[in-house]
């Protein structure tokens, strides 16, 4: 069994901009992503709950890539929606098997 160190990039927001920054890490290099609808949730811009509004505003995206395109995608993500939006983006470190379908 082989395992490829790689990146999981994890980012949760508004609904409304998560299309958009999945299509951006497309273009960087990502070779996909998935997202998942946040049901309930506190920040510091509010707090969320889905069972209440019976609608999802929060999602959360997340990529495998290597660090490059982790950089990229972060980046991004910071200086277009951290300033106008509720939303937070990390690094973790993974080692997945079949690795090489994540590489550029």
């Amino acid at each position: 069994m082989q395992l490829y160190p790689l990146k999981l990039v994890s980012v949760v927001g508004e609904t409304v901009i998560m299309e958009e920054i999945a299509q951006r890490a497309l273009g960087f290099g990502a070779t996909g992503f998935s997202m998942i609808e946040i049901s309930n949730g506190r920040g510091s811009r509010s707090a969320r709950n889905v069972n209440l509004t019976g609608e999802a505003k929060t999602m959360k995206l997340e990529f495998v890539v290597s660090m490059e395109i982790a950089e990229k995608i972060v980046k991004y993500v910071s200086q277009e929606y951290f300033e106008d939006y509720a939303c937070i983006a990390w690094l973790s470190d993974v080692q997945v098997m079949r690795g090489e379908q994540y590489a550029e």
